[in-house]
């Protein structure tokens, strides 16, 4: 069976055929011998792929047929819902933007290009390295035969262990004679190593229509995210993928590794309990499993220039046309997606009509589909109560994440007392608004637990780590990765952003590490 997957920039597809040399060696207990040019990265495997149609992108599309096999249309499982209320402060209201698609439960699915980055750095000795590469060898286990995989360890220089490989038996003892050679030695260069998997990504020969890097690190390189954001766009990769970030104990830069992930719409996740790696990863996979749609574009626009904010730092402004757009390079199946957007009521208390335009791509065929829906905001209308409800609680949901990101530069400015004062007045106005909502009853604990975080000698330690996860947590509904956000076993929260996928990875993990005890012991 196929996957969706195109040829190279500006090949036909016959010439994704030709014969490509490869130089490699795998001998048990050596690192590989692989080439290292980047010019030589076109050395992916090959994957048998179906020719349907042309793309939107010029090339050819190769699809397996797996979500119409599953009868999952695209379609009849994305709906795009427009809500408003009025907000406390007179004369604004709140207006909520749902995108919501339904959750599928697939035997099958597209392929993956996954590129890994493993820092092995010299603090990345002992138990944290024994973790990391027996968290990698679970990760083998979930992948598929039609998605491909490919090592990279990195400390001051990188190296690329493996080439994009199929993860096929024929495939695996390359994959564990990699892993099991990696050593912590060396300092830390962030930029270098994902600079390799860029152009690994450039330089495919096939491309799976899913594609994401994985970058594990627990140091800090001071100016990487301004390097890895110049090769982004010196790259100029036409076909999208994520970033997501995993840092290691207190040592990592969770500003840096924050910003890399956020670069590509991908999530930062702070591991303080080593032992939960392995799911963090499957979780993260689980996301990258579950996308239906890519390249999907949302814009904005009211016919009485009324947008007073839009929530969230990836919104653009399009001043000659008065209207603010967003890119999401992935759309997942079970989940929700929630913009808040505040308006001020027209002079004269007139009515405003705000349009919303969305377009996303078929992961499957590259087929465009296209929703619009609009609302008619009539100032000072009360709205009902399960209305009232939804939009505060997504409201107060992005309030608190600006909160969290306004504290964190309280206290990078020695103002932790502010931090706190902050914190503490949203609260009270949360909790005055006595608001009923599984997610607002976790944004108030997270509000609580960053009091503490935003003490100095504690924010030094792990609270900046915390509160950055915090802020991107909540303001792009992305997944925790633990339940366990503390050291505090106490402080035990509901992944709340998850889709289903990613609950039974993870609940696959722990079932099979416990009935497996023995060949899961770290």
């Amino acid at each position: 069976m196929g996957n969706q997957c195109t040829s190279g920039d500006n090949d036909p597809y016959i010439n994704t055929t030709k014969a490509i040399i490869i130089n490699e060696e795998f001998i048990e207990g050596q690192r590989p011998m692989i080439s290292q040019e980047h010019s030589k990265f076109n050395d992916d495997d090959a994957i048998d792929v179906v020719i349907m149609a042309d793309t939107n992108y010029g090339r050819k599309s190769l699809s397996q047929n797996y979500m119409k096999q599953a009868n999952y249309v695209l379609q009849d499982n994305i709906q795009l819902k427009l809500y408003y209320c009025g907000l406390p402060t007179q004369g604004t209201q709140a207006v909520l933007l749902s995108i919501q698609t339904k959750n599928q439960t697939i035997t099958t699915r597209q392929g993956i290009d996954l590129i890994c980055l493993i820092d092995h750095s010299g603090s990345m000795s002992g138990e944290k390295m024994n973790l990391v590469k027996k968290s990698l060898k679970h990760l083998l286990r979930m992948l598929q035969p039609h998605d491909r995989l490919c090592l990279i360890e990195f400390d001051d220089q990188n190296y690329r262990l493996t080439r994009l490989m199929k993860v096929t038996q024929e495939n695996m003892y390359k994959f564990l004679i990699a892993i099991d050679t990696i050593e912590a030695n060396g300092s830390t260069d962030i930029g270098n190593a994902m600079k390799m998997a860029l152009s690994i990504l450039k330089h495919r020969r096939f491309k799976n229509p899913i594609a994401s890097i994985f970058l594990l690190s627990d140091g800090e390189d001071e100016g990487a995210a301004g390097r890895v954001w110049n090769d982004i766009q010196s790259k100029n990769i036409k076909e999208p993928f994520t970033i997501n970030t995993f840092g290691f104990g207190r040592d990592c830069c969770p500003k840096i590794m924050s910003e890399i992930a956020h670069f590509k719409e991908g999530q930062f996740y702070y591991i303080s309990d080593i032992q939960k790696i392995d799911e963090c990863f499957f979780e993260a996979l689980g996301g990258q499993a579950s996308v239906i749609a890519f390249n999907t574009h949302i814009t904005i626009s009211c016919k009485k220039n009324t947008i007073k904010k839009v929530y969230g730092d990836k919104w653009t402004l399009n001043l000659q046309e008065q209207t603010f757009s967003i890119y999401q390079p992935q759309l997942q199946f079970g989940v929700r997606k929630d913009f808040i957007v505040e308006t001020a009521v027209p002079l004269g208390m007139m009515d405003e009509i705000i349009t919303v335009k969305m377009y996303t791509d078929s992961v499957e065929t590259g087929e465009r589909f296209t929703i619009e829906q609009f609302i008619n905001i009539v100032p000072n209308l009360v709205a009902e109560q399960i209305v009232f409800q939804e939009v505060m609680s997504h409201y107060y949901r992005v309030q608190s994440a600006e909160i969290f990101r306004n504290a964190l530069n309280f206290c990078y400015n020695l103002q932790y007392q502010q931090a706190q004062q902050s914190i503490i007045a949203l609260q009270q106005q949360i909790y005055q608004m006595n608001l009923n909502n599984p997610m607002v009853n976790l944004v108030y604990l997270d509000l609580q637990s960053s009091l503490r975080y935003c003490d100095q000698m504690f924010f030094n330690q792990e609270g900046r780590h915390y509160l950055t996860q915090f802020y991107m947590i909540h303001m792009y509904q992305q997944p925790r990765g633990i339940e366990i956000v503390s050291n505090d076993p106490k402080m035990q929260v509901t992944c709340v952003y998850q889709n289903e996928l990613q609950r039974q990875y993870i609940l696959q993990l722990r079932q099979t590490k416990m009935n497996n005890p023995d060949q899961y012991q770290y």
